[in-house]
């Protein structure tokens, strides 16, 4: 139900984690028969995730036609030309970045076949500017080992799935496996064992016969690519080696944690690293890292849920909606260090649930804890945490959920409770947003640990490895600040701030839309602020060049999704301008619900607006300022621009997603600038078969609509 009102106004008024293999598994849409028990210790080494960077949004550029600076561009020999880009479809159509499998195919190419990395050619250094002398993060590997490599893939039979088993497999061989690196399924030494070598071992927990069979991959040198993958194995060993301990990607340093006893957390100072070949030469990317611990347990945090409600429905009803699914409910098991993203609560479950053992025998949730970590779980009736597997370990073969005891996990990150608590905020901002002299410091203190850790040294030393003791240094320059330019006047920001929004207010964009006919819709508490807003926008918008008319309102009774839905369904007209919703919260599942609508079902420009923003009155204008200039971009104007050298540059973005719910779709998105100050974008999407990174439409991308 809504209630519409026409106002005042001139017209009419119209934006993991790898989880380990042997925790208990089950849920209800598995028979008994296929619950598995998994359990994990240990530490595992996983691969660092890459480093990626976002693009600048299209709306914070603008057009600016202005003489161009230095030479004209010179166009390199061989540049395609006209019909050329067939020739580039073709070839980027056959480009993968990996098999469906998502394993590098690399793993099985011999090092002869392999090319060595060319050296660079290109200077990339300018002249421009003041030198000033800096310090990255990063770290050197100073010695090229000369060593050959020997890369074996390892198979167990029958397969054994849990990590922390194979390694004591493996490590029954000690003699024949000595200074080895082993990830799960490979395997790298100095030594040659033949081609096909076959071991028999017993496994660790059961006593049955294991034949190990190890098949020759590749014989690899210092300059293969997969170096690289093994020198982030032996880092990640030395993290280890120095006593830290890996909570889901990287490693914390348990002995130096912060205790912030007034909110009930413990802050755990770590590290993130990375392995590759940076200006030419082979370093350690190092970089700080944090992890927020609760101190309350999630069985904790289910009793106070459940003694607010007398309605238990109402309250499993809200535990549900607090701990499932959200991006920081993410929690550690007290007994091995491990994380795991709750995607549902088994109420119906307990402790007391029996799940068949390696043996055949049955054995309750509380029976094993107490067998395998001395643990004693309080309460039998508590409901039972699952967390689905993981692509990596559906890959491994475990397809049943983890089941997990809330009495043995914490809950890891910041809720939104307290994201929204200033105090808490600026207290945790002092422990994790550190300056530059701090974190030079922490980092070097990072290197020298290592330096002084007989293990690390023994560890680096066996691979014929050394790290520089201290991190890279080197000269660069301070650019001159940019010209930011708008329709008529031009600001140069202050280079400390990198902020020019104050002088941005009182001018006029390049190129400015209308807002005619627009709608704003909001429940009916919140009226004064929405109603402030719109006074607002309409005076911080002029100076921008926007003729801005007053908006059809439409006011309701609540802010359940369906509400708003219904209220746009009724009002929408062909030649509606923009829609505004004022949001009570951040509910993800109403912000999904309108946008599907606004991008799919009717498509119409739209901007969500939190009422927690509009709230301070005397920030209301500064508010405003930043929705009308994001409202102008999304109707096509242009905001500002700089100076761009080129007039015949082309900026090109891509990206894919692929549907893991379905196997082979996948999106493709493609964005392009097309005018020459970069001010405005052409973007598509295309639907995909398979799961290519490049997609075979870039011609028809490039191309356009005529």
């Amino acid at each position: 139900m809504s209630s519409s009102s026409k106002s005042r106004g001139r017209g009419r008024a119209r934006p993991i984690q790898s989880k380990e293999t042997d925790t208990p598994g089950g849920l209800q849409d598995y028979p008994d028969s296929e619950i598995a028990s998994f359990i994990s210790q240990g530490s595992e080494i996983s691969d660092v995730p890459q480093q990626t960077s976002e693009a600048i949004p299209p709306d914070e550029q603008s057009r600016a036609e202005k003489p161009r600076r230095g030479n004209p561009p010179k166009v390199m020999p061989g540049a395609p030309r006209g019909s050329g880009v067939k020739g580039i479809t073709s070839e980027f159509a056959t480009m993968r970045v990996g098999s469906s499998s998502g394993r590098s195919s690399s793993r099985s190419i011999p090092y002869s076949s392999m090319s060595e990395p060319q050296p660079q050619t290109t200077e990339k250094q300018g002249t421009a500017g003041d030198p000033v002398n800096i310090i990255a993060n990063y770290i050197k590997i100073l010695t090229k080992p000369q060593w050959e490599l020997f890369q074996y893939h390892i198979e167990f039979i029958p397969n054994v799935e849990n990590k922390r088993f194979r390694r004591e497999i493996i490590s029954q061989h000690r003699t024949k496996f000595k200074d080895v690196a082993f990830d799960g399924t490979t395997i790298y030494t100095f030594d040659d064992f033949g081609d096909f070598p076959e071991f028999v071992c017993s496994h660790p927990a059961t006593s049955e016969e294991i034949r190990v069979v190890l098949r020759k991959v590749a014989r690899n040198s210092p300059d293969s690519p997969i170096f690289f993958h093994l020198a982030n194995l032996i880092v990640r060993k030395l993290l280890e080696l120095s006593g830290m301990k890996l909570i889901g990607r990287n490693y914390y340093q348990f002995d130096r944690k912060i205790d912030l006893d007034r909110y009930k957390l413990t802050l755990f100072p770590g590290f993130m690293t990375n392995v590759n070949i940076y200006e030419g030469s082979l370093m350690v990317n190092v970089d700080l890292s944090h992890k927020v611990l609760n101190k309350t347990t999630v069985y904790q945090r289910l009793q106070d849920i459940f003694s607010q409600y007398q309605d238990v429905k109402h309250a499993q009803d809200t535990a549900t909606k607090e701990l499932v699914g959200q991006v920081n409910r993410i929690v550690l098991t007290t007994y091995n260090s491990k994380t795991y993203k709750i995607d549902e609560i088994a109420w119906d479950r307990s402790p007391l649930q029996t799940f068949p053992m390696r043996d055949g025998s049955q054995c309750s949730f509380i029976q094993y804890y107490e067998d395998k970590y001395q643990l004693k779980i309080n309460d039998p009736g508590q409901p039972l945490l699952v967390s689905k597997p993981s692509k990596k370990d559906r890959r491994a073969g475990v397809n049943a959920p983890f089941l997990l005891i809330p009495e043995l996990c914490c809950v890891t990150g910041i809720s939104d409770v307290m994201r929204s608590d200033f105090h808490f905020m600026k207290e945790i901002a002092g422990h994790t947003h550190v300056d530059a002299n701090t974190r030079y410091n922490r980092l070097r203190q990072f290197v020298t640990d290592i330096h002084q850790n007989y293990e690390c040294q023994d560890e680096l030393a066996k691979w014929n490895l050394k790290l520089d003791t201290d991190l890279v240094k080197f000269e660069a320059r301070i650019l001159d600040a940019e010209h930011i330019l708008y329709f008529d006047r031009s600001v140069r920001y202050n280079y400390n701030e990198a902020d020019w929004s104050r002088d941005g207010r009182n001018m006029r964009h390049i190129s400015a839309k209308s807002l005619n006919h627009w709608i704003v819709v909001f429940p009916g508490r919140d009226e004064q602020i929405s109603l402030g807003l719109i006074d607002a926008l309409m005076q911080v918008c002029n100076p921008f060049g926007m003729h801005v008319e007053y908006p059809y309102i439409q006011q309701l009774v609540n802010d359940r999704p369906e509400s708003y839905l219904q209220a746009l369904k009724d009002s929408i007209p062909r030649n509606t301008d923009l829609v505004l919703c004022v949001l009570s919260n951040n509910r993800k599942d109403r912000y999904d619900a309108l946008k599907k609508f606004l991008c799919l079902d009717n498509p119409v420009p739209s901007q969500m607006v939190l009422t927690k923003t509009l709230s301070r009155r005397n920030q209301l204008m500064s508010v405003a300022t930043k929705i009308g200039i994001q409202i102008n971009a999304k109707l096509g104007g242009e905001v500002w621009g700089v100076q761009i050298p080129t007039k015949t540059l082309m900026v090109i973005g891509m990206d894919s997603y692929h549907d893991s719910k379905r196997r082979g779709a996948s999106v493709g998105a493609f964005v392009a600038s097309t005018n020459p100050t970069l001010t405005k974008f052409y973007s598509r999407v295309i639907y995909q078969r398979t799961a290519q990174e490049l997609m075979d439409g870039l011609a028809g991308c490039m191309k356009g609509n005529k």
